[in-house]
């Protein structure tokens, strides 16, 4: 059946946990440790950066089951909006963050004039959502959405499955339900927009399926790993107390040493006025 992203995701979602929005195909358990991970690499890679110095907005574009949106509360920011596809989400988000002044709407970020706030906003975070906009078209239009919700000076914060080398790159189909595309489809249209881009690492390395890999033989180790460890998962879900660790552990030593076989964090930045002034000549 062809691909349609609603219907998809409200089904997905009716789950109520992380496999609803991550590996839906894996345990909610070993999904919590995959999350556990990025989530470490995010901090450190904002940490490196200062990005959430001085941010008192943050816009969370696909926020799901709000897993970002307790992350940035947690870094100190004070209000923390967003949107999803799927208008339940966006009632538990209510329930959940309403109280602290959050607003969350029901939005599809691909689409023509998305009913999204004003902004601008601090920061606007997209976490391995651009991903299921398989539609190229709508795929463009999310990304000048999203672009446009930061102000000067602000951050725009990506995780996503970007391709350093295009000779990964797969031909899509209608039926895919996510997209993995090189670095200039995600580059590009950003810095059209206004942006600057400031660094990208490596998300995640043994705690996602690989996209790539320096060589053939590699990708080959990082596919027999991630197949391995799902086949675990699934058939000895009561494994995944020490195998969560493990993944932990792996990736770690992985990241430290360069690799980038899956999802990137991508950091953009929105000169401001006084940037400007301050490289004008004379």
């Amino acid at each position: 059946m062809p691909y349609d992203p609603r219907t998809e995701w409200s089904r997905l979602h009716a789950r109520g946990d992380l496999s609803s929005v991550g590996q839906s195909g894996l345990p909610a358990d070993l999904n919590a440790w995959l999350y556990r991970a990025l989530e470490r690499r995010v901090r450190w890679f904002a940490r490196r950066h200062r990005v959430f110095d001085g941010v008192k907005q943050v816009f969370d574009v696909g926020a799901g089951t709000g897993y970002w949106v307790r992350v940035w509360h947690d870094l100190g920011v004070p209000r923390v909006d967003g949107c999803d596809l799927v208008p339940a989400a966006v009632d538990r988000l209510d329930a959940e963050f309403a109280t602290r002044g959050d607003r969350f709407v029901a939005a599809d970020i691909g689409a023509s004039g998305p009913d999204l706030p004003q902004g601008p906003y601090d920061l606007v975070s997209v976490m391995n959502v651009l991903l299921h906009v398989t539609d190229d078209e709508a795929f463009l239009r999310a990304l000048a959405s999203v672009a446009e919700l930061v102000g000067p000076g602000g951050w725009l914060l990506l995780v996503e499955p970007i391709l350093l080398d295009p000779a990964y790159e797969r031909p899509a189909t209608p039926e895919q339900t996510s997209r993995a595309r090189s670095l200039a489809a995600y580059r590009d249209p950003v810095m059209a927009a206004g942006l600057e881009l400031v660094e990208l690492r490596g998300a995640v390395a043994m705690a996602n399926n690989p996209i790539e890999a320096g060589s053939r033989s590699a990708y080959d180790r990082y596919v027999r790993w991630w197949r391995w460890l799902a086949r675990r998962a699934k058939a000895s879900p009561g494994s995944i107390w020490w195998l969560g660790p493990v993944v932990l552990a792996f990736d770690r030593v992985a990241l430290a040493t360069g690799a980038a076989p899956s999802s990137k964090i991508v950091l953009f930045r929105r000169p401001d006025v006084q940037d400007r002034v301050s490289t004008t000549p004379g």
